[in-house]
């Protein structure tokens, strides 16, 4: 039947206003479904739950209160968790207990899983009842005649889904995009009170769609260049939940080595891989003066390991399939550093990388392993600086009560070398100057390393049992100032068959590691005679072929000082390449009419977060993109290839002159920090410099000074 001129257009406007309102409480889900094993399932979900609880508030809002409709739709969400939970079942069995468990423990379930967490009931509770709350919450608002106040709950929920989602989920740029769409439709439909259509047309319906739709290109790709370099990030709330999956600290996997060696043909597993290949076991860095202890909270993970940060160079991805026999612990042999783990379920320390099963021991088990393997090699870290993070001091620290013996060994031997030959002669030492006992005493605490080790040039060689060779190299390394822990592996094991290899007691290896800035853990060899410290080859895990200590010392400085970084990084500064360039200029060109506006205040916003923000380095590098960009738009470009003195010469400016040298101390000697107030000095130049620069330019330049876009780009 057609409707005259002036008849309520009531099916558009209630479509309109429950496609507005579904949009908006879908929003978050979009912040959350990334962090899952199947994202698209968890979208599809939560589209079906935000667009059901609009549907079913709805229809409740026009017969019962406002609190007894919100109460009234309750039993449809738990209705949904208890099939959920028989579809997709967590820890606890039972579909109705396994929903009551979840519904109670989905949110530390979630924070104490490794991303991406697997799609069971376990962890969709909490974003499915949190949804279709948000829903009826906003329906009740937008009944009320309230739109704005409708918007309140799904931003709310998207809050809480991006702190909880964590600082490395992937922008939610999509998620503001669809908010800020539906809250512009919504906005364009309001209704009076009690859901009166009689204000909407059909003309009226397609302006607001228009209009939301304007208003979500433009969140979408304004965004990201606008927010570009934004500091602020939602705190990591995995990291203030304990781990349920604690191990056994009185277990030492480095103390069954002794007693491997001395009987090396007992069966321990069975590996089946395309090439033979070395395995990861189990990580130690918590040396308590007596003993090695591995890691103690584990978090479980749905089988998906994330990448390893900062990623190791030239990874070659392996795949092995693992029956194991007779292993001690829970711990579970990996390739390289894991990605994928199928069989049993399993936990995951993100600071060691090792993984175990969640339920009983690892013998008997049978899984499949996905990793990557890294081929090291020695220019990887030559030139690398350890870390001064405190999250590292751990890795550096000695119990109270070490023997003189220890550090009088570190200093001799070590030297005050670049931090990479340092740790190069400690392994050398060890490798050169002592031999295996595998009948000896054994022992990895400080009474046993002092009795271990000898002094360079004493005339004599140490001997010991494979353990006490990787704990010495990582106690002499922190002695050294070095980060260090043991990791525990195996050999590549003997041949059996095709594809088919037996490892056996006497394939079982220790090595030490140390963290260098950038590079990440790099493995040293340290047993004599080992296989894998006599082939060119990597050692387990890929270790790095060490040079001689008299070797090539390129990017060494003298006197015993860091290492120089390339010069090219001082020119390139941070924000002066043109990664945001592209998300620039579609922003430029949805905001056409306001030119003159967005591009000053973009600019001067990054100039702002050049010189006034970051570390006084960041702010010294930065003051320096920001003479290249002066000149640049002055006419005087600096060519690539100049370095940073062959620019200052370019200028008589003594001020130039100083700015320069400041950025090569930044450049080429990292570790001898800047003063903040050589930072603030570098931004007064820096402004004047830019200033005088521009008024050397004719006059119509100089009014299009602060107009012109390109520096955005560059």
């Amino acid at each position: 039947m057609a409707v005259s001129p002036g008849v309520p257009a009531r099916g558009a406007a209630a479509w309109t206003l429950g496609t507005a309102l579904s949009l908006a409480v879908l929003a978050p889900g979009l912040v959350f479904a990334p962090g899952y094993t199947d994202p698209g399932m968890v979208r599809w979900l939560l589209g079906c739950v935000a667009a059901g609880s609009v549907a079913v508030a709805s229809l409740l809002a026009g017969r019962l209160p406002p609190v007894r409709a919100l109460l009234g739709g309750l039993p449809v969400p738990l209705a949904a968790l208890v099939a959920l939970a028989a579809w997709r079942p967590g820890q606890t069995p039972g579909a109705v207990a396994g929903a009551v468990d979840a519904l109670l423990h989905s949110g530390a379930r979630i924070l104490t899983t490794t991303p991406p967490v697997p799609v069971t009931v376990d962890t969709l509770a909490l974003p499915l009842t949190a949804t279709w709350l948000t829903g009826a919450a906003a329906v009740a608002a937008a009944r009320a005649a309230r739109p704005l106040l409708a918007l309140v709950p799904p931003v709310v929920l998207l809050v809480g889904a991006v702190v909880l989602a964590g600082p490395d989920a992937p922008p939610g740029y999509p998620a503001v995009a669809v908010l800020v769409a539906a809250g512009a439709l919504l906005l364009g439909t309001t209704p009076g009170p009690q859901f009166g259509y009689g204000r909407m047309d059909g003309r009226a319906v397609l302006r607001s769609l228009g209009v939301a739709a304007v208003l979500a290109v433009l969140a979408a790709f304004a965004a990201p260049p606008v927010l570009d370099g934004w500091a602020p990030t939602p705190p990591d709330l995995h990291t203030a939940v304990q781990p349920p999956a604690e191990l056994d600290q009185a277990v030492n996997p480095l103390s069954y080595l002794p007693a491997w060696a001395a009987g090396p043909a007992r069966p321990l597993l069975e590996v089946r891989a395309e090439r033979p290949v070395e395995l990861r076991w189990v990580t130690l860095a918590d040396f308590t003066g007596q003993t090695w202890l591995p890691e103690a909270g584990y978090r479980p993970t749905g089988g998906t390991v994330p990448a390893p940060d900062p990623a190791p160079p030239r990874t070659t991805s392996y795949r092995a399939d693992l029956r194991v026999h007779d292993l001690p612990g829970p711990w579970l042999p990996a390739v390289g550093h894991p990605r994928a783990v199928q069989g049993p379920p399993v936990a995951y320390d993100p600071a060691s990388g090792t993984i175990v099963t969640r339920s009983g021991q690892s013998a008997g088990r049978h899984y499949t392993v996905t990793g990557d393997v890294p081929a090291w090699r020695p220019g990887d870290a030559v030139n690398a600086v350890v870390p001064t993070d405190p999250e590292f001091e751990r890795y550096r620290e000695l119990p109270p009560g070490a023997p003189a013996r220890i550090r009088d060994v570190a200093a001799v031997v070590a030297g005050t070398d670049s931090p990479y030959r340092q740790a190069v002669r400690l392994a050398e030492h060890l490798r050169r100057d002592y031999v295996v006992d595998v009948r000896g005493r054994g022992g990895h605490g400080y009474a046993s390393l002092a009795a271990f080790l000898v002094m360079p040039g004493e005339g004599r060689r140490g001997r010991g049992t494979p353990d006490q060779f990787a704990s010495a190299f990582a106690v002499l390394a922190r002695a050294a100032g070095l980060p260090s822990r043991v990791v525990v592996g195996f050999e590549q094991g003997v041949a059996d068959g095709p594809g088919r290899y037996q490892v056996r007691t006497g394939d079982a290896v220790a090595w030490g590691e140390v963290y260098f800035d950038r590079v990440g853990w790099v493995p040293f060899d340290v047993v004599p005679g080992s296989r894998t410290s006599t082939r060119s080859a990597a050692a387990p895990q890929g270790s790095v072929p060490s040079p001689r200590p008299g070797g090539n010392g390129a990017g060494q400085q003298p006197g015993g000082g860091r290492p120089a970084t390339p010069a090219a990084t001082p020119l390139s500064g941070p924000g002066a390449g043109g990664g945001s360039g592209a998300w620039l200029l579609v922003a430029g060109a949805l905001v056409v009419p306001a030119p003159f506006v967005v591009v000053p205040l973009l600019r001067r916003r990054r100039t702002r977060r050049r010189l006034y923000r970051g570390t006084p380095a960041e702010r010294i590098i930065g003051a320096w993109a920001e003479v290249l960009d002066g000149l640049r738009l002055a006419g005087r470009p600096v060519p690539a290839a100049c370095t940073v003195r062959e620019v200052a010469a370019l200028d008589p400016d003594a001020g130039l002159r100083e700015l320069a040298t400041r950025v090569n101390m930044v450049g080429f000697w990292p570790a001898g920090g800047v003063d903040p107030a050589e930072a603030v000095a570098a931004a007064d130049f820096v402004a004047g410099y830019t200033r005088a620069l521009r008024r050397s330019r004719p006059p119509l330049r100089r009014l299009l000074w602060w107009l012109d876009p390109r520096p955005l780009l560059w």
